[in-house]
C-alpha cells in the first residue's frame, strides 16, 4: 500500500506491508517525492478509472508571491501531471469530481471553482465572498459542497448559477465528508462542533462530543462501512466515534511526546477496514512518526 504524509517542507511515500496480525512494518522512501514551495493545504487519491496506478490531488496554499495551485502528481514517478494555478488566491482545498471524471474542484479565497481539465474551462463556486476551507462532489448528482470560514456549508447545483441550499454552523467549516447515501454529511467547524446533517432536511442528526479545536483545520476520516469517525484534535489526541450514534468509542494519544508535538503540527490519521490490504485497523503519524493500532 502507498500513504503520503504532507506539510509545508516536504511530501513523502511511505510503503506499508503486514509482518503479523498485531505489528505493521511501514518504510519511508528514502527519497523525497517533491518539496512544495508553499504550504501543502490539501491531498488525495485519484480513482484508478481516472489514472491508472498512484497518483495524488495536491493543493498548495500559495501566498508570498506565489499563486495558489492545484497539481496532479504520478506518486510512482514523483513527477507532476499537470497544474492549475488561481492567480492572486490561496488555495486551501481540492477534490476530484467523481460525477464526469474529467473535472477537478477547487476551494480558494472567497470563492470555489469547478475546474474541467478537458477543456480548460473553469465554473465559479460562490461563497457570499468567504474562503472555501473545505469541498467535496456527489457521485451521484452534479453537486458540490463547500464549507466556508463564515461558517456557512454550501450546496452548490452545477446546473444552475445559484446554490441550492446551505447550512449554517457555529464557526468555521474546517472538514466534512459526505456519505455514500448522499443524504449525510459529516462536518466539522474551528470551535469543535462536529455533527451529521440530513440533507434532505438540511439539519443535524447526530452529534459527536468530545473534539477539541479552536482553529486549525484538520481532517475527518470515516472508514469503509461508514461506521467509524476518526479526527485528531488541538489536545494532540485522536477520538474516534460511532458513526450512527455518535458514541465516543476511544480517544488515541499521539504517535510522540506531547512536548515533541506543536499545536501547529496536529496529528494526521487514517482508518481503513482493509488496511495494507490485509488487517483493519488505524494509522496516526506526527513528527516523522507512524503508529498503527489494528481493531
Amino acid at each position: 500500500g502507498i500513504n503520503a504524509e504532507y506539510g509545508g517542507a516536504a511530501l513523502w511515500k511511505y510503503t506499508i506491508s503486514r509482518c503479523n496480525k498485531f505489528y505493521v512494518h511501514v518504510q519511508r522512501d528514502e527519497n523525497v517525492l517533491f518539496s512544495p514551495v508553499s504550504e501543502i493545504t490539501d491531498i488525495g487519491f485519484l480513482p484508478p478509472v481516472v489514472r491508472p496506478g498512484s497518483a495524488a490531488l495536491i493543493s498548495l496554499l500559495g501566498g508570498a508571491g506565489q499563486h495558489g495551485r492545484v497539481s496532479l502528481l504520478d506518486l510512482d514517478r514523483g513527477s507532476f501531471i499537470s497544474t492549475y494555478y488561481v492567480a492572486e488566491s490561496n488555495v486551501w482545498s481540492c477534490c476530484w469530481n467523481s460525477q464526469d471524471h474529467h473535472s477537478l474542484c477547487i476551494g480558494a479565497s472567497k470563492e470555489g471553482y469547478v475546474q474541467d481539465i478537458v477543456t480548460n474551462t473553469r465554473q465559479v463556486l460562490f461563497t457570499n465572498k468567504s474562503d472555501v476551507l473545505c469541498i467535496c462532489c456527489a457521485e451521484k448528482s452534479p453537486l458540490v459542497y463547500t464549507g466556508s470560514r463564515n461558517k456557512l456549508l454550501i450546496c452548490h447545483d452545477l446546473r444552475a448559477k445559484n446554490a441550492a441550499y446551505q447550512i449554517e454552523h457555529q464557526s468555521s467549516v474546517g472538514d466534512m465528508k459526505l456519505l455514500q447515501s448522499e443524504q449525510g454529511l459529516i462536518s466539522s467547524a474551528f470551535n469543535g462542533q462536529v455533527v451529521q446533517w440530513d440533507l434532505r432536511t438540511q439539519r443535524h442528526v447526530v452529534a459527536y462530543p468530545g473534539h477539541v479545536n479552536d482553529y486549525a483545520r484538520v481532517k475527518l476520516k470515516v472508514d469503509e462501512s461508514e461506521s467509524l469517525l476518526m479526527i485528531p484534535g488541538k489536545d494532540l489526541q485522536t477520538r474516534i466515534w460511532s458513526v450512527d450514534t455518535g458514541a465516543l468509542i476511544n480517544t488515541l494519544p499521539p504517535p510522540a511526546d506531547d512536548t515533541l508535538i506543536s499545536n501547529h503540527n496536529i496529528p494526521a490519521c487514517e482508518v481503513a477496514l482493509n488496511w495494507a490490504g490485509f488487517y483493519p485497523g488505524f494509522a496516526i503519524a506526527a513528527t516523522g512518526l507512524l503508529h498503527w493500532y489494528s481493531l
